[in-house]
């Protein structure tokens, strides 16, 4: 596959994000895989690739700071907002996800940033997501 230049959405040139497979390609071009190392029986994950847009993965890694203090609970909506139902619970969800895989990261004693990349990669996955549902729509 071949990539134009990517827009701060996170998306390629053309728009679509229907261009990816899956999410885990989606986070592969964005760079927030582990590098891997395997030889034979021995299989070892290193650093971030740090492939592709990196003012994309900047952002993911800077946005995925705000799970380690929000509320897995959704917030109650303004006055006068009337946000599509399924996407309200989709939201809802995917928050409710990423605290959780952010807890459970650090419980288990996983450095801080490294649960923060963790998480960025989950926040990726989750946009790609929700990206494929706005074009199917």
């Amino acid at each position: 596959m071949t990539y134009r230049t990517a827009t701060p959405a996170g998306t390629t040139a053309d728009g679509r994000f229907s261009i990816q497979s899956n999410a885990r390609s989606f986070a592969a071009w964005v760079g927030l895989t582990p590098s891997e190392h395997s030889s034979g029986e021995s299989d070892r994950r290193g650093a971030i690739t740090k492939a592709g847009n990196k003012h994309l993965r900047k952002a993911l890694v800077e946005a995925a700071w705000h799970y380690l203090t929000c509320s897995g609970r959704p917030k109650d909506l303004a006055k006068g907002q009337a946000p599509d139902r399924v996407a309200r619970r989709h939201a809802a969800k995917g928050v409710r996800r990423l605290v959780e895989r952010r807890e459970a990261l650090l419980a288990r004693g996983v450095h801080n940033n490294k649960a923060n990349v963790a998480t960025a990669r989950e926040l990726a996955c989750w946009v790609w997501a929700v990206g494929l549902m706005a074009e199917e729509a």
